[in-house]
């Protein structure tokens, strides 16, 4: 075998003391193929080859910058109160920030919780941001509160509704709580405590997606792009939201696990990693799904020319002479999901005794059309129906025309994944652990899609209603870089030949 190259500078800072080049694979596509594949330079050290790789090496800078200073632009021209469901955030971490870490009952009404008021959860929310709300309240988002309405306050604050956003955890806030906690330490008034909160918020947004990106052995440019994308940053990277945190850290896993399919890593990077599914768990019960992605680590680890374990021999992968089960990687995921999991059964059973709209969807219609999922097959057939509908229709929250075209498109998005990933497959084009992977991934992405819909339908869908009712596209949005990063693999492996067929590997 020849001696180590040096390596290009499309493989993102890692020297070839972390390589071992004698022992890669001859499958092994370089990142400086696959960059090739997606902008069309040619295979030869030409100029336009020599651009890419430093555009490569500096996108995450390039991340880094242009959302900052689109963020800073999008808050400019972004009036208080348009932001989804933003008052009803606003009241729920000052409600934390006020001791009411669990949502209570409360008889305030808002324009979205309305009715007689039974129903509704909230918490202690100091005087300044219910003014500021209703200072600010212009018809873009019902969750402002009714001031009339109001039974319990004092002259520090009173207690109002946030349903929807009441079963969020503090987790989820931890840049806006900050803001917050700042701005009431100083003193400061609503309005600029409101935008520190959010500039904080987009500092730890830009910080999230530019190391995702730095963290990419391959597609750097693409992923960048998919990022910087105004239909992704555009709201969701500065606000008080539960949004915003969620999709950073989304971007992050999935860049994260990622990398593991081409790069070595060690249990600290495995336990950063099981470390942030932790925190995408306890940010947003529907994305949790992602966090078993960390677990296929060991799996995808074999394949890659240098392990843990030593050297290898023969050329084989180290960690292919070595049981899974003995891989300490894998049990760092088995911990981190366990943990995770415990949260998430802990933190569902103290906030499962209300609904998100109890004006649309009483306590007791949701109970029973959880019930009836379970035990009435007349309802699993109508559920089904009714989720395969809003798909087919791009149903949207309101009928939302400009939303029901990108729900549309991001579902001729994951179609067109899938069959791409199914050409590979077919083809033999893909290493197997590799396509075992994509495959799971892309049942994750349509399963948590189908999660949200069904969420949707328990505690949002009014009875009459023939399609689920409250979907928008930034449901998608947490996707977008792991079914890019799916679609960019199999369109690159189906320009490679197809890979030789190999002998099972002796039982163990």
């Amino acid at each position: 075998m020849r001696g180590a190259k040096k390596l290009p500078p499309s493989e993102d800072g890692a020297s070839a003391r972390h390589r071992a080049p004698h022992h890669r694979r001859a499958d092994t596509p370089s990142s400086g193929t696959s960059s090739g594949v997606l902008s069309g330079a040619p295979s030869g050290k030409t100029a336009s080859a020599g651009a890419l790789a430093v555009l490569r090496a500096v996108m995450p800078w390039i991340v880094l910058a242009v959302t900052l200073l689109g963020g800073i632009g999008y808050m400019a021209v972004t009036a208080p109160g348009h932001i989804p469901d933003v008052w009803s955030h606003v009241y729920r971490v000052d409600g934390i920030l006020n001791g009411d870490v669990l949502a209570r009952p409360v008889q305030a009404m808002s324009r979205l919780h309305g009715g007689d008021g039974s129903g509704n959860v909230g918490g202690r929310v100091d005087w300044q941001w219910i003014e500021y709300s209703e200072t600010h309240y212009d018809g873009y988002d019902s969750n402002a509160v009714l001031v009339d309405t109001i039974t319990a306050s004092d002259d520090a604050g009173a207690d109002v509704p946030y349903n929807n956003t009441a079963t969020n955890t503090p987790a989820v806030y931890l840049p806006q709580l900050t803001g917050f906690a700042v701005g009431k330490a100083l003193g400061l008034d609503a309005g600029i405590t409101y935008h520190l909160a959010e500039a904080i918020m987009l500092v730890v947004y830009a910080a999230c997606t530019a190391g995702a990106v730095a963290l990419l052995p391959r597609w750097r440019i693409l992923v960048g792009l998919v990022m910087l994308c105004p239909l992704v940053t555009h709201r969701y990277s500065f606000a008080i939201s539960a949004d915003s945190l969620t999709q950073a850290l989304a971007f992050l896993l999935s860049c994260m696990v990622f990398r593991t399919m081409y790069r070595r890593v060690g249990k600290g990077y495995c336990a950063a990693l099981a470390g942030v599914c932790l925190m995408l768990a306890m940010c947003k019960l529907t994305y949790a799904p992602l966090m078993l992605l960390a677990l296929a680590v060991p799996w995808l680890q074999r394949d890659v020319g240098v392990s843990p374990f030593g050297a290898s021999p023969s050329g084989a992968s180290p960690s292919a002479a070595v049981p899974v089960w003995r891989d300490p990687r894998l049990w760092i995921g088995v911990a981190g999901n366990a943990v995770s999991a415990a949260w998430l059964m802990f933190w569902m059973s103290v906030t499962g005794w209300f609904v998100t709209t109890p004006m649309l969807v009483p306590y007791e219609e949701m109970i029973a059309r959880r019930h009836a999922l379970l035990a009435d097959p007349a309802t699993m057939i109508a559920v089904v129906k009714a989720i395969a509908l809003s798909i087919v229709t791009g149903r949207s929250n309101m009928g939302n025309r400009p939303d029901s075209v990108v729900i549309r498109c991001c579902w001729i998005a994951i179609a067109g994944m899938a069959i791409v990933l199914a050409a590979a497959t077919a083809r033999r084009v893909l290493r197997p652990v590799h396509a075992a992977f994509w495959w799971f991934a892309a049942v994750l992405i349509v399963g948590i899609m189908l999660l949200t819909y069904l969420a949707l339908w328990l505690q949002y869908t009014p009875t009459e209603s023939p399609m689920i009712d409250g979907m928008q596209h930034r449901y998608f949005l947490p996707l977008a870089v792991l079914g890019v990063l799916c679609g960019a693999e199999a369109v690159s492996a189906l320009r490679r030949p197809a890979m030789p067929q190999r002998s099972p590997a002796p039982a163990r």
